[in-house]
Order: C-alpha cells, then structure tokens, then sequence
C-alpha cells in the first residue's frame, strides 16, 4: 500500500513540475499587443532577472523623449523627483504596472 502512494506522488510531483517548466509567461500592456519575445528585452540574460533601463531606451529612445511624450498630463509623472526612478518601478511587464507617485500624492494616472 505504501508503495501505490510513493508511487501516486511520485507521478503527481511529475507532472506538477513538467506543467510549471512549459507554463508561459503572460506579457501585459502594449509589448503584448506588440507580439513581443522575450529575447527583446531580456536578450541572453536569465529571464527572471529584470533588464537595465539601456534596454528600455533601445526602443523609448530617452527619458527627454518620454517626458515630452507624456507632456499633456499635469502634472506629468515623468518630470520632477520621478526622473531618477527606474522604468521598472512602475512599469511591469509581466505583472500590472503600478503608480507609484500615488503612494504619496493622488494623482490617479492609469500606468501602462
């Protein structure tokens, strides 16, 4: 009877893992729409390891160019004390993004 267990787990604990491994990881937002891959942004790398921002101005050009982009919101979230934060604190790939002026002021943005 032991045996039958041991051996019940043993196929669970297979196939528990196998599924995992094969399990894609979910893109959000615009690099989604865009059929990005994830060699994009993570290029050799690990790709749990959350790339430098040079790769986000690979495509976003610089920060001038996003804080001109986003000009007509007032005020706008890329100009000021926010201009030293990475990319990353508020705009994930992989998860939803996140505001995070908001954990001081309540300016609302949605952030893609």
């Amino acid at each position: 009877m032991n045996v039958r267990i041991f051996q019940a787990l043993c196929v669970s604990g297979l196939l528990i893992f196998s599924w995992n491994a094969s399990a894609q990881v979910q893109l959000h937002g615009k690099h989604a729409q865009m059929n990005m891959q994830c060699d994009t942004c993570h290029g050799q790398t690990r790709p749990r390891e959350v790339p430098d921002e040079s790769v986000c101005l690979t495509c976003h050009v610089s920060r001038d160019a996003v804080k001109q982009k986003t000009a007509a919101l007032k005020p706008n979230p890329h100009y000021g004390h926010s201009e030293s934060q990475p990319c990353g604190d508020c705009h994930k790939q992989h998860e939803p993004s996140v505001l995070t002026c908001d954990q001081c002021h309540k300016f609302g943005y949605k952030t893609p």
